[in-house]
Formats: C-alpha cells, structure tokens, sequence
C-alpha cells in the first residue's frame, strides 16, 4: 500500500469565495495561492514524504494525525504595523497537504525534518509489514 493524497476540500465553492473575497476579484490575480510540491518515496522499511517549502522556519508548520490523515499545514503573515506606511504589499499565505496514512505504517513513530527548504516526514512501517527480500531456495 502506498501513501495517497488525501483531499476533502471543495475546491469549487472556496474559488468562488476567493475571487469575491477582495473588492470583486481585483486582488485575485496578485495574490500567491500556491501549495507546496511533494515527493512521496516508499522504502523496504518507511515511507518519506518531502515538501519544497524554501524561506519558511521549521515553527511556521503544523503537522497532524488524525484518523489516519496526516495533515500538514503552515499559516505565516508578513506584516509590518507602521501609522507613516501609505502602502503595504507583504502578505499573508498559507496552505495546507493531507495524505492517507496506509494501516501498515507505526503511527506512534513518525517524525519531521526541516532543512535546506526541505520538510522531511518518515513514517516507519511496523515490523510485521516489512517485507523480507527474496531469496532463493536449493533443491535438495
């Protein structure tokens, strides 16, 4: 079994919301909406997942289990309060990744990396669902 992106979202609805959400859809096409790439591995004895999330602080994410859903997300605000600023362009951006975790994972041992714009997350699998490599039997 392998690791499967998991989405709940509506994506219809929420687009609709966005565009209305700043004077009509004026805003829409200077805003980032991007959500971060991954790469999914599967190895004899884990899985790994790796998000490109370049310039972010490993305290900028939140990374969650909840029934069998991993859940990574990351809200950060770039905003200066000054009473003499006539314009302000940092922003705000978040997002959010969910991934079916497969039954054969030990969710009491995952754990998280973040270097070099890299998050890292190894999800060991349990021992009885480590598959033992072939080898070959000599007829006697």
């Amino acid at each position: 079994m392998r690791i499967v992106k998991y989405n709940n979202n509506n994506v219809f609805p929420s687009l609709i919301n966005e565009f209305f959400n700043d004077d009509f859809g004026m805003n829409f096409l200077n805003r980032s909406h991007s959500v971060p790439s991954v790469n999914s591995l599967e190895n004899n004895d884990s899985f790994e997942i790796d998000l490109a999330v370049p310039g972010m602080k490993k305290e900028d994410f939140t990374i969650e289990l909840n029934d069998k859903v991993l859940i990574i997300s990351s809200e950060t605000s770039n905003t200066m309060e000054n009473d003499k600023m006539r314009l302000n362009e940092f922003n705000f951006s978040s997002f959010q990744r969910s991934f079916r975790v497969p039954d054969s994972v030990d969710q009491d041992k995952i754990k998280a990396n973040y270097k070099n714009g890299i998050l890292k997350i190894k999800l060991p699998k349990r021992k009885e669902s480590i598959s033992k490599p072939n080898r070959v039997i000599n007829i006697g």
